[in-house]
């Protein structure tokens, strides 16, 4: 039975599943940048608001872009194609032939079945690094943001993780084919590039992106997510029942804080970090004060999360004390977000 082992893999534990994989794939082709660089570049911040009448909670918040993946590979001008919608064994497959060809291969796996995380709830959109496998052992060997060291993980529940259909985003077998070159695009066109996308994505996005219906799903994006979130917060309590509304405060608190959202804040802090970080690479001070905005905006929602964690035992109160937070938090994206978009667009004038 064969054994495969990617030995060079540079693992570190990271804040953000998908952003710790990419730093450290990125590594493994001698491209050296930090995990915030990586989340920037991506245009990874962003807001989802994503209701469906058969999930359980019913709500779901999201504080990171859908396809950050294919943003980053934009930016810097790597090659990619994901791949999706395979059986289980296919899927396993396609990932073996990768590793046994010395390539680490990023998939999405539902953080329920994963043998280490001993998680308590699904998330089948998480993100991992699979660096090789062991079939007389029956394991698979895991990077994840969330452990230091590689993990083991049985094969058997690395296939039930991989497809995984629960909702908002079933795992569906999803792997990546990445074609990283020797020569990136340089930091210089990359980061404005992606800050007048952030822009874009999160506060002038066409009408018909931002609130439209999909599979049953209500999706709101964007600073009009965080409105509806704060807006439609307070008839929670009329529209679920006790134990229904204590599940959605809980799962806000791990979606927005605890789960690998970068070390907390709902990926604000971290998005801050990256402009801090890009800064001084583009000669703009005015970058590093709207990161410290980002980054008070982060401090927001990790007040909001534990608001919702410490009283998630009462939905109610915990509804009206967390109403008006998620309402300033609002207000205060829309002004950080309208102050990237007048540094970006100094950075674009040349001023």
């Amino acid at each position: 039975m064969a054994r495969v082992f990617i030995e060079e893999y540079p693992h570190g534990p990271g804040g953000h599943c998908s952003s710790t994989a990419l730093r450290d794939l990125l590594g493994f082709h001698g491209h050296e940048f930090t995990e915030d660089m990586v989340f920037g570049l991506g245009v990874g911040v962003g807001f989802i608001y994503y209701s469906h009448p058969e999930m359980k909670p019913p709500v779901y918040i999201g504080g990171r872009t859908h396809n950050m993946e294919e943003q980053l590979c934009s930016q810097l001008g790597i090659g990619l194609e994901v791949v999706s919608g395979l059986t289980r064994e296919e899927g396993w497959l396609a990932v073996k032939r990768m590793l046994d060809e010395g390539v680490p291969t990023m998939v999405h796996a539902d953080v329920y079945y994963l043998d280490y995380l001993r998680a308590k709830t699904h998330f089948s959109a998480h993100r991992i690094m699979l660096v090789g496998y062991d079939e007389e052992k029956g394991v698979a060997f895991v990077a994840d943001n969330d452990r230091d060291e590689i993990q083991e993980c049985s094969l058997e529940n690395l296939s039930t993780a991989r497809s995984s259909a629960y909702l908002p985003q079933p795992a569906e077998n999803a792997y990546y084919l990445f074609q990283v070159p020797d020569r990136l695009a340089p930091l210089e066109e990359a980061i404005p590039t992606a800050l007048d996308k952030a822009v874009r994505f999160n506060l002038r996005l066409d009408p018909d992106q931002v609130n439209f219906d999909f599979g049953g799903a209500r999706i709101v994006r964007g600073v009009k997510g965080l409105e509806d979130f704060a807006s439609e917060m307070d008839r929670w309590p009329e529209k679920m029942d006790e134990k229904t509304l204590s599940l959605l405060c809980k799962t806000i608190y791990v979606t927005a804080e605890k789960g690998g959202t970068g070390y907390g804040g709902n990926f604000r802090r971290m998005y801050g970090r990256f402009l801090k970080e890009a800064a001084p690479l583009m000669g703009e001070r005015r970058l590093s004060d709207v990161g410290e905005d980002f980054i008070a905006v982060g401090d927001l929602w990790t007040r909001l999360s534990l608001t919702f964690k410490d009283l998630s035992e009462n939905g109610a109160e915990a509804v009206r004390e967390a109403s008006p937070i998620a309402r300033e938090i609002h207000s205060r994206e829309v002004e950080a977000f309208t102050a990237l978009e007048e540094v970006s667009n100094l950075i674009r004038e040349g001023a």
